[in-house]
C-alpha cells in the first residue's frame, strides 16, 4: 500500500477518482478470502457450478453441472429457507410514541406513523428486506440503501460483495469509510451525468480491465465507485460523498451525516470486524461431510448392488449365452458359471449421516417438521401448537431482534432524508397512504417533529393465528370468554374468519371513532345518525373531549364535540318523547280493543212472555199496568202517586 494514496478525501477538488480506485483494488487484492467465502457459500447454497459471483462471473456459470450425476442432501438450502420462512414472515411496523405529549404531538406522532406506513408500501420495503435477509443467511451480511433520487426516497438491496470496507479500519466494527462499487450501463450513467459524457465512453473500454476483470467485449458497462467518509468529530469539516469512474469524479459533495446510508443484517455476530457470520458457513462443515458419504454410499451401492457372474477362466463358456432369457441353455466344460452374492453396506454409514442431518437442525435452530411443514404428533389444539411455535422461535430471539432492528434503523433514515427532500422542494415532499377507504396524502411538515419528542417502538401487524386449527382455538377461547355468540360460534367454527367477525363486531365503535378523528384531524362534523349507537358516542365523545381539553386542542373543534354531544343528546330525547307517545297510544289502543271485546260478549236483555201456567202472585207490573185510555193522558208510574205525562 506504499503507493496508494489512502486519504482519498483531501485531495484536491474532482481529483478523489485518483487515490479512489487504486486504494479499492488493494483492498479487493487484500480481502479476496471474504469474495472466496461468499463465492463458496453461495455454490453450497445454490448447487450452482458459478465462475465467481461478479456481473461477468455470473453470466458465465458452468452448463454442465457435474453434481447433477450424483445423490445431493442440500442442508444448508434447506435451513436457510426454512428460516427466512419463519422470521421475514413477520412485518415489523415502527410506531411513533410521545410520553404525555400534548395534543398536536400525539397528533403528529400518529401521522408520522402512517407516514412511515406510506414509504415503506412506496419502496415495497418487505419484499427487499427478505431479500437481504437471505442474503445474510447466505453471505453472513445483508445490506440494504436507502437514499433519495429524483426527489424520492428509494431503497436497494445491495448485494454485499458491492461493498469495500478496509478490515484494519473496521477492527471493531465503526469504520469511517466505506465505499459501493457497481456495474452500471454507460446509458444511464450519461443520463444521470451529462457533462462528463466523453470520459465515460473512454472509461467503459478501460475500466474492467484495470479493474482485474477480463473483457468481454462488451463496453456498454462502466465500472463505478461511489464512497463516504464522515467526519472526523462534529466540528471537522472532512466528511466527504463522491462518485468516480476510473478517469472522472462525477460528483463530490460534503457528507455530514453521521451515517452511511446503508442497513446491514448480520445472521451471526463476529467478536471483531464488520461482516457477521451466516447460516451457511455454520453448516458448511456438515455439508461436506454429508456430501463424502453419500458419495461414498453412491459408489458403494454401485460397486456391491449389481450382480455378478463367476466364470472360471478355465471354463469352455461362451459368454453370450450368459444372459436374462427364462429357461436359457448354457453349456459348459468343466466348473460352471456361479452367482455372488450382493455385498451390504455397513449400517454404521447411514447413521452417521442420519446423525449429521439431525445435528444441522440443531444448529439451524429448527425441527425437521417445519423444514417439511409439519406439525409435531399430538398437538392438535392451536393453544398447543401456538405454544410450541413459542418455544420454537425463542432460539431464533437475537436473530429476530435484529431483524427488527433493521426497521428501526431504516426508519430513522427515511425521517432523515424526508426532512432533506421536504428543504429541496420548498415544503412539498408528501407520501399517499391508506386511509380508511381512499389513499389520502400526508405532507411532510404535518409530521415535522424533532427526536426528542418521540419514542418510536415496533409492533407486528397482526397478532391472528394463522393456521386453521389456530383460529378455531381462538374462536374456542372467544366462547369460553363470553366475546360471542352461539351463533356467531357456529358461523366462525364452519369458516374462521376472525378479523372479518371482528371488524363487524367492533363496527359500531369503529364509527363513532371515525367521528372524533375527523372533528379533531380535519374539522369535519358528521351529523348523528339514529342508526348509531348513540349512547356509547355520547360516552366517548365526552371523554375525547376532555382529553383534548387538557391538551390544548384548538377551541373551534371541542365546540364540534360539544355540538356533536347536544346533537346525540337531542336525538334520544325525542327518540324517547315518541317512543314514549307511541306506548301511550299502544296502551289506548289495546285499552279500547278491550272495551269492544267485553261489550260484545256482555248478554243483551229480552222481553219475557209470561207462560200461561204462572202463580198469582208473582205478576209482573209493568205487564199488568193498564194503558192509558187517551194519548195524550197522563200514565201513573208504578209504585208512586206521580203521574208522568205522555209525549
Amino acid at each position: 500500500m506504499d503507493n496508494v494514496n489512502y486519504y482519498w478525501w483531501k485531495l484536491e477538488k474532482n481529483k478523489a477518482h485518483e487515490a479512489i480506485f487504486p486504494y479499492i483494488r488493494f483492498l479487493n487484492t487484500e480481502q479476496s478470502y471474504r469474495q472466496a467465502d461468499n463465492f463458496k457459500h453461495m455454490k453450497l447454497y445454490g448447487s450452482q457450478e458459478l465462475y465467481g459471483l461478479r456481473a461477468y462471473h455470473g453470466a458465465r456459470a458452468e452448463t454442465t453441472n457435474p453434481v447433477l450425476n450424483r445423490v445431493t442432501l442440500n442442508i444448508i438450502q434447506s435451513m436457510i429457507d426454512t428460516v427466512v420462512s419463519k422470521i421475514a414472515k413477520n412485518k415489523p411496523k415502527p410506531t411513533f410514541l410521545t410520553e404525555g405529549g400534548n395534543w398536536s404531538q400525539q397528533s403528529r406522532a400518529k401521522k408520522l406513523t402512517q407516514f412511515l406506513e406510506g414509504q415503506f408500501q412506496a419502496v415495497d420495503f418487505y419484499e427487499k428486506a427478505a431479500r437481504a435477509f437471505l442474503d445474510s443467511c447466505i453471505f453472513g451480511t445483508g445490506v440494504l440503501k436507502v437514499f433519495t433520487q429524483n426527489g424520492k426516497i428509494e431503497v436497494e438491496r445491495i448485494f454485499v460483495d458491492e461493498i469495500v470496507i478496509d478490515d484494519k479500519e473496521s477492527f471493531y466494527g465503526e469504520p469511517r469509510q466505506m465505499h459501493q462499487h457497481k456495474m452500471i450501463h454507460k446509458d444511464v450513467l450519461k443520463d444521470m451525468f451529462p457533462k462528463f459524457k466523453t470520459a465515460i465512453d473512454l472509461a467503459g473500454k478501460t475500466s474492467l480491465i484495470s479493474y482485474g476483470m477480463p473483457s468481454l467485449g462488451n463496453t456498454d458497462m462502466v465500472l463505478v465507485i461511489e464512497s463516504w467518509h464522515k467526519r472526523s468529530g462534529p466540528d471537522a469539516d472532512d466528511g466527504l460523498h463522491t462518485i468516480t469512474i476510473e478517469n472522472e469524479t462525477l460528483l463530490e459533495e460534503s457528507y455530514e451525516k453521521d451515517y452511511f446510508p446503508f442497513v446491514f443484517w448480520r445472521w451471526g455476530i463476529r467478536p471483531l470486524g464488520f461482516f457477521g457470520q451466516g447460516l451457511a458457513e455454520q453448516l458448511a462443515g456438515l455439508q461436506l461431510e454429508i456430501n463424502k458419504i453419500l458419495k461414498t454410499i453412491q459408489v458403494s451401492m454401485h460397486l456391491v448392488s449389481v450382480p455378478k457372474v463367476f466364470v472360471e477362466a478355465s471354463s469352455k463358456i461362451i459368454s453370450s449365452h450368459l444372459d436374462n432369457k427364462i429357461g436359457a441353455i448354457i453349456k459348459y466344460a468343466g466348473t460352471p458359471p456361479t452367482h455372488g452374492q450382493l455385498g451390504t453396506i455397513p449400517p454404521e454409514l447411514f447413521s452417521h449421516l442420519d446423525r449429521l442431518y439431525q445435528r444441522s437442525y440443531e444448529i439451524a435452530g429448527i425441527s425437521q417438521l417445519s423444514a417439511t411443514a409439519q406439525k409435531p404428533g399430538g398437538l392438535n389444539s392451536g393453544k398447543a401448537l401456538r405454544e410450541y411455535n413459542d418455544l420454537e422461535t425463542e432460539r431464533f430471539m437475537s436473530v429476530a431482534q435484529r431483524y427488527e432492528k433493521v426497521f428501526m434503523d431504516s426508519g430513522k433514515i427515511m425521517i432523515d432524508l424526508a426532512k432533506d427532500l421536504d428543504t429541496e422542494l420548498d415544503g412539498a415532499y408528501s407520501v399517499k397512504v391508506k386511509g380508511r377507504k381512499f389513499l389520502k396524502t400526508i405532507k411532510w411538515k404535518e409530521v415535522d417533529m424533532e427526536e426528542d419528542q418521540y419514542v418510536m417502538s415496533l409492533f407486528p401487524t397482526s397478532a391472528l393465528s394463522s393456521t386453521p386449527s389456530g383460529r378455531l382455538q381462538d374462536v374456542q377461547e372467544l366462547i369460553q370468554a363470553g366475546f360471542v355468540s352461539k351463533e356467531d360460534a357456529m358461523k366462525l367454527l364452519d369458516f374462521p374468519d376472525l378479523q372479518g367477525f371482528y371488524n363487524f363486531e367492533t363496527a359500531p365503535g369503529e364509527d363513532i371513532d371515525m367521528v372524533i378523528e375527523k372533528i379533531i384531524e380535519d374539522s369535519e362534523y358528521t351529523t348523528p345518525e339514529p342508526y348509531q349507537d348513540l349512547e356509547y358516542g355520547i360516552q366517548k365523545l365526552q371523554k375525547a373531549y376532555l382529553m383534548f381539553r387538557s391538551q390544548g386542542v384548538p377551541e373551534d373543534k371541542l365546540d364540534l364535540l360539544r355540538r356533536w354531544m347536544a346533537d346525540a343528546n337531542s336525538m334520544l330525547e325525542t327518540a324517547a318523547i315518541n317512543e314514549q307517545r307511541t306506548k301511550m297510544e299502544m296502551a289506548a289502543q289495546a285499552q279500547q280493543t278491550a272495551s269492544n271485546m267485553a261489550q260484545q260478549n256482555m248478554p243483551q236483555s229480552q222481553p219475557q212472555n209470561i207462560p200461561q201456567d204462572a202463580p198469582p202472585n208473582t205478576p209482573d207490573k209493568t205487564m199488568l199496568q193498564p194503558p192509558p185510555a187517551n194519548p195524550n193522558e197522563a200514565v201513573m208510574a208504578p209504585g208512586t202517586g206521580t203521574q208522568i205525562p205522555q209525549t
